[in-house]
């Protein structure tokens, strides 16, 4: 034990934090590893409360602890969003929205980790401004600043290839399931009435689907109506 508290003691601090890093990425529990790794001794407890760790932490992993600890939980969301967790103020933001009530202050997290450059952040924080109608503009400009990959940090090498269509498509599918995580509710929307334009809603090209995302093209004669489809597209899922 001495031998192994002396190697360790020779490391520099910045290499046992990227090993946390690297334990707490690949763990399938990483809250428990990293509690683990901080009882035994002082040095790795030093490097597990590093802000790149909780910064990296997979929350989306540790669903199951909500269920056992609802309020350590929240409490462990809170630790990795102060430290940059992005997917931790996601998860915060739909919990504050649907499950406490407390829109503005989920509304935050949510903004908070879109400036981050968070993608489904982006989208679920725009579509909620969208049903709003006090907050209905600001919620399509949210949407069209994804759609063309206008957000902190540009768009990734993968996705500067593929459309901003097929952005949205694949960040719908990720709010879903992140929203089915966090809260039992479902988006109940009322039938909508059919756009006055009979062109409104068409499909483009009939006999060809996106080949990444394998969804069909629409046409639509105002950003309204593109937003509204795109928000019982989502509901759906939900």
């Amino acid at each position: 034990m001495t031998t192994m508290a002396t190697d360790i003691d020779s490391l520099p601090q910045d290499l046992l934090v990227e090993l946390c890093v690297s334990i707490v990425s690949s763990s399938p529990t990483p809250r428990e590893d990293i509690m683990r790794l901080r009882a035994s001794c002082r040095r790795f407890r030093e490097a597990s409360k590093a802000r790149k760790v909780g910064q990296c932490m997979p929350v989306r992993r540790e669903r199951a602890f909500r269920w056992l600890d609802a309020k350590g939980y929240i409490a462990f969301l809170h630790s990795c969003a102060e430290c940059g967790n992005l997917e931790a103020s996601l998860i915060l933001g739909l919990d504050e929205v649907y499950n406490r009530k407390r829109k503005s202050l989920g509304l935050h997290h949510l903004h908070k980790a879109m400036k981050g450059g968070h993608r489904v952040a982006a989208y679920t924080l725009g579509i909620i401004l969208f049903q709003d109608l006090q907050t209905q503009q600001l919620g399509v400009k949210t949407l069209n600043k994804l759609v063309a990959m206008d957000l902190p940090g540009g768009p990734s090498a993968h996705e500067s290839l593929i459309s901003g269509d097929v952005i949205i498509a694949t960040c719908r599918r990720e709010a879903a399931s992140a929203m089915r995580d966090i809260t039992w509710m479902r988006l109940h929307l009322r039938p909508r009435g059919p756009c006055t334009n009979r062109l409104c809603g068409i499909v483009e090209n009939p006999d060809k689907a996106d080949p990444w995302s394998g969804e069909e093209s629409f046409r639509f004669c105002s950003q309204l109506c593109r937003w509204t489809h795109e928000l019982y597209k989502f509901s759906k899922l939900t």
